[in-house]
């Protein structure tokens, strides 16, 4: 085989290779991506149901600051 025929293929393996390189870091790159979004999902929904949680006592006790006519007590009482 000529020399130039022998470094193209050895120019091209090593392209091959360092493509190859660089999708096995994006793969585990979008790995660790998605486990991160997959996470902040589950907070974000732990979130939300406290956030529900505490709505549902502010409304509670808002319930419980009035009186049966509507009039809403001072807040000392």
């Amino acid at each position: 085989m000529p020399k130039e025929s022998t470094q193209s293929i050895e120019d091209l393996t090593h392209q091959i290779v360092e493509l190859e390189t660089k999708v096995t870091f994006q793969d585990h790159l979008i790995e660790e991506l998605n486990q991160a979004l997959i996470e902040q999902q589950g907070d974000l929904k732990k979130l939300a149901r406290i956030v529900e949680n505490i709505v549902s006592q502010v409304e509670q006790i808002g319930d419980g600051n009035q009186t049966g006519n509507g009039v809403e007590l001072p807040p000392h009482y």
